[in-house]
């Protein structure tokens, strides 16, 4: 039975965290699916799709370790009504590694230059998954004016490790700690929730549209699916102008078990 909960454990903590020629941006037309330079020697993979509309730019942002393609399902269709882009963070999927560290703070400043690479006009709504959604928050922080909304898809809270940290018996906790390889260590993890509850006071998305989507099986017990349900109702408190959808009997990837569900809340917002 302990060994079953680990594995149980372990799988619900992971997924919480979890060949084109080189392009530069063009002046007067977005630019096309492939890799562009964000710094020496690093450039990430875009996949954009559809056309520049009067509809913002929607932007989507994987999960810890999910690269780009996570999303083409649900791209596909968001791509029909307006301008898409999904991308690969630095380490994934068709993106170059980096010496940098994997933090929120500098993937959004990443993101924020192969977004001007790339030619790829703003406003933008963001659409992050699990701790994507920590980089929707940072992104939303640094460049304000160029956020039109957000939707958050079962997303990272600050106090998420406080929370798992507090469910484990303290003999796992290494084990759950050192199993971070795939995207940044667990101390660079660490850093963006810490990053993120310093952001807190500055309310960034105060007076901006938040949907946010909450699944309701995460298969780790009633104790942590009660915690989880209490942050991301804290997550829906961070605007004026949110909308909180629970998405009943869905796992952690709302977007794949539940696709027209989150087709229909971002085509909302983007009638906002």
């Amino acid at each position: 039975m302990m060994k079953r909960w680990l594995s149980l454990t372990l799988s619900f903590c992971l997924v919480f965290l979890m060949a084109a020629p080189l392009a530069e941006g063009k002046t007067n037309q977005v630019g096309s699916s492939g890799l562009y330079q964000v710094s020496t020697g690093v450039a990430l993979y875009a996949n954009i799709q559809g056309v520049k509309t009067s509809l913002p730019t929607v932007v989507f942002i994987s999960g810890y370790g999910d690269d780009s393609s996570v999303w083409s399902g649900i791209q596909s269709e968001i791509s029909q009504k307006t301008l898409t882009v999904s991308y690969d963070r630095a380490g994934l999927g068709l993106s170059d590694d980096t010496t940098k560290d994997k933090t929120t703070k500098q993937q959004v400043k990443e993101l924020h230059k192969l977004l001007r690479k790339a030619n790829i006009p703003g406003p933008y709504v963001l659409v992050g998954h699990s701790i994507g959604g920590l980089n929707v928050r940072g992104f939303a922080d640094r460049y304000t004016n160029e956020v039109a909304g957000a939707v958050l898809i079962d997303a990272s809270h600050e106090k998420q490790e406080e929370a798992v940290l507090a469910t484990l018996p303290p003999e796992f906790i290494e084990m759950y700690q050192s199993q971070f390889t795939a995207e940044g260590d667990y101390a660079e993890v660490t850093k963006s929730f810490k990053y993120i509850e310093k952001l807190r006071s500055k309310d960034a998305l105060r007076n901006s549209p938040l949907t946010v989507i909450s699944a309701t099986e995460h298969g780790m017990g009633p104790e942590m699916e009660i915690k989880w349900a209490e942050m991301q109702q804290d997550l829906a408190s961070l605007s004026n102008q949110a909308t909180h959808v629970t998405a009943p009997n869905s796992g952690h990837y709302v977007y794949l078990e539940q696709p027209e569900l989150v087709q229909q809340a971002i085509i909302s917002m983007l009638e906002q």
